[in-house]
């Protein structure tokens, strides 16, 4: 095997996708510990080979093994941590003196830390060590689909080549593909993003608009994130790859995403709040919201969309029967890096 340098991957968080990852790596024969907090979840996994929280029916390879002690991931040559946004640094801390100082170390949480806009790979960063291999997974990866062995593409972004190579040779099947990116800043901050842009899609799909309104929202949307992430250092022909627009059109698009569920019961007259209970997961794009909005206003980014969002979900304002609302203010430019003539 090519990969012979990694002979054990922790994958730390056991909702769905970091379910899928273990699943994937145990494919290759590669010993996979998932961690999770949840001692109930642990043993099923381990005793009948499913996860019926996050992905029933999906059956578990034999040699996955679950573990609650995070010092068991103390021999591991790669590890991905799969953990929600607003307790990924907790874990990192926690995790930290059992990473062995060669390890490879990915970020596949979507989201940004409020304190200072941070990336989940930047805390990782902060709180690790700057010397080690750190990559971001990410793209349009509907768990529930990948589970059914639907064709889908992933990226792999690091500035290390020999992590992004390993990592795509342990992970690329006939059916997830990966790519690699060599901009992982970027590629983050689109899987970030793109949430903002479901809600609104979503909020259109409960207000019965129309097909035209919901690509007018994915290209606008498309413009505001890559308007953004340039501002802040990102390369715009990021957000052409499968983390950036494909991500956003998977999201946006499917009833299956979190984001647009939530977005569609706004829509058609609920709070925020029976949104969140009525869904019962985590909207990412909801949190991130407002950590964009706030430093949308620091950097001074023109972003319609994520301010009119703001205006309904923070401060309450009434979306009624209008998707204009949505939108917000309009700007006549199309194409925001378009060549000059």
């Amino acid at each position: 095997m090519k990969f012979m340098s990694i002979k054990q991957i922790s994958v730390l968080g056991g909702g769905s996708w970091g379910t899928i990852l273990s699943n994937l790596s145990c494919k290759q024969g590669i010993e996979t510990l998932l961690w999770m907090r949840d001692k109930n979840i642990a043993q099923e996994i381990n005793t009948k080979k499913e996860n019926n929280k996050y992905l029933p029916g999906y059956k578990l390879q034999e040699n996955l093994k679950a573990t609650t002690d995070i010092e068991d991931i103390s021999n591991s040559d790669l590890i991905i941590f799969c953990i929600p946004s607003d307790s990924f640094r907790d874990v990192v801390v926690k995790s930290k003196e059992f990473i062995k100082p060669n390890a490879y170390l990915v970020s596949a949480t979507k989201g940004v830390e409020p304190e200072g806009f941070k990336l989940m790979s930047q805390v990782l960063v902060e709180e690790l060590n700057k010397e080690l291999a750190t990559g971001v997974l990410s793209g349009p990866n509907l768990a529930n689909e990948i589970s059914k062995g639907q064709l889908t593409g992933t990226v792999i972004a690091s500035n290390y080549e020999k992590l992004n190579s390993d990592f795509t040779d342990i992970f690329s099947t006939d059916s997830f593909r990966v790519y690699t990116n060599t901009d992982p800043f970027g590629v983050e901050l689109g899987g970030a993003l793109k949430n903002i842009y479901a809600i609104a899609c979503g909020m259109a799909d409960g207000l019965n608009a129309g097909e035209n309104t919901v690509g007018m929202i994915m290209t606008r949307g498309l413009a505001e994130m890559s308007r953004f992430a340039v501002k802040l250092g990102s390369d715009p022909m990021t957000f052409l790859g499968l983390s950036g627009v494909g991500d956003l059109i998977t999201t946006c698009a499917s009833p299956l995403s979190r984001n647009h569920q939530i977005g569609k019961l706004i829509g058609r007259g609920s709070s925020v709040e029976e949104a969140k209970k009525i869904t019962g997961q985590t909207a990412e794009g909801i949190k991130t919201l407002k950590v964009v909005w706030e430093e949308s206003r620091k950097q001074k980014v023109e972003m319609p969309i994520v301010e009119a969002l703001y205006k309904i979900i923070f401060e309450e304002e009434p979306l009624g029967n209008s998707m204009e609302k949505v939108l917000g203010t309009n700007q006549g430019k199309d194409v925001e890096f378009s060549r000059k003539v």
